[in-house]
């Protein structure tokens, strides 16, 4: 199996395989001693910890419509940044899986944030103080 950095340039390092292999599954999430794995577009990715400043859930409400009216779908999602730019966005298959993992990161990451950041206005809005 081949795996792929998310942040351009890093070498693979060495028994990345077996880390692999013996980390906890979580959706398309692995979480291993070292690294952050998951899968996309048939691919592997990782991101060792070290890398990773910021990390948290953000939740879409997706609308639909049903036959016996209308409804809003919770699509649970992590985010991973460093500094300013966001590495992942990684969708989860429901809200007790993402708050397990996050539980499981913040052991592995103490360095990390786990917050999010505050939405900045849309373009055309002012930006109110409270």
């Amino acid at each position: 199996m081949r795996f792929y950095p998310v942040i351009n340039g890093q070498a693979e390092p060495q028994g990345l395989a077996e880390e692999y292999a013996a980390s906890r599954e979580i959706g398309v999430v692995r979480v291993g001693s070292t690294h952050l794995f998951f899968r996309a577009r048939f691919k592997h990715w990782y991101i060792p910890y070290a890398d990773i400043t910021r990390c948290f859930r953000r939740v879409f409400l997706v609308p639909a419509r049903m036959c016996c009216g209308k409804g809003d779908f919770r699509v649970e999602n992590l985010i991973v940044m460093k500094g300013d730019d966001t590495l992942a966005q990684i969708q989860l298959p429901g809200t007790r899986a993402a708050q397990a993992l996050i539980a499981d990161l913040k052991e592995k990451m103490p360095h990390a944030d786990f917050t999010a950041i505050a939405a900045a206005p849309a373009e055309g809005e002012a930006a109110t103080t409270s």
